[in-house]
């Protein structure tokens, strides 16, 4: 429904606020992955542009 998707674009960008906020603020490096289960779709957000971040799993 057309309500519950004004809701999550509207949450999905104060989500993505907060992680820049957190990334320039507290100096760190944020990577955020929202998937939205109906569809499928994703969207990410990097704080940084390295190839090297986010580390894989293994590395965590």
């Amino acid at each position: 429904p057309k309500r519950r998707t004004e809701r999550l674009s509207r949450r999905k960008a104060i989500l993505i606020n907060k992680a820049y906020e957190l990334a320039e603020f507290c100096d760190v490096d944020v990577a955020l992955i929202i998937r939205n289960r109906q569809t499928g779709r994703y969207f990410t957000y990097n704080s940084v542009d390295l190839a090297s971040w986010p580390p894989s799993k293994e590395q965590i």
